[in-house]
């Protein structure tokens, strides 16, 4: 009786020939655990109505490399958010700008495959590596309903969460890397202050 190939050795064999075991590197998105973003503002203290700058930090900490946002907006129009922002006061009550747009234009995104686009609107980190960036968080927009007092900004980073079709799908499947999917938090403590008196 023929004695049994060891495992190493099988899973070696079928690498030569092409079919080596399945991996989740098939898979072409990846949870939101597999990165660690974290944010900070320029200050702790702001007044009413002043703008918020949030910086922000994107860290692969899987054994692969990802596909992360390579910044706010994704290229298609109307776009949406891959990073945005949430104030939350003392009572539990949020505070969130809106957002959205028109397209006056044909998009060039329209004309690109789903690689080439998401190519486009990613930047791709192996393991241990980051991108670093930052966003305006628009305050101006609460008018006067902001009150002094302590905020938790809650920054929020969007994976690529829409839905795709089979096709698509199959074509994300032979990219370099899977893309990040979900959604991942990070909080910054600020206080609001009345606007200085000239």
């Amino acid at each position: 009786m023929p004695q049994q190939m060891p495992a190493h050795y099988r899973w070696l064999v079928a690498l030569i020939i092409g079919v080596a075991p399945s991996t989740q590197a098939q898979n072409p998105f990846v949870p939101s655990a597999d990165v660690v973003f974290t944010v900070r503002t320029d200050h702790r203290h702001y007044e009413i109505g002043d703008d918020i700058t949030v910086h922000y930090t994107i860290k692969n900490v899987s054994n692969g490399p990802i596909y992360v946002p390579k910044a706010q907006w994704d290229i298609r129009c109307p776009s949406n958010p891959h990073l945005w922002g949430v104030l939350e006061d003392t009572t539990g009550k949020h505070f969130e700008p809106g957002f959205g747009g028109s397209c006056m234009h044909p998009n060039r995104a329209d004309q690109m495959t789903i690689s080439e686009r998401m190519q486009e609107d990613a930047v791709l980190l192996k393991p241990g590596q980051l991108v670093s960036g930052s966003y305006p968080l628009p305050m101006s927009v609460f008018g006067k309903s902001l009150e002094p007092g302590a905020y938790r900004l809650e920054a929020i980073l969007y994976g690529w969460n829409l839905g795709y079709s089979e096709s698509e799908l199959t074509e994300l499947k032979t990219m370099r890397a899977p893309f990040l999917s979900g959604e991942s938090n990070a909080v910054v403590l600020i206080e609001l202050r009345n606007p200085a008196k000239l």
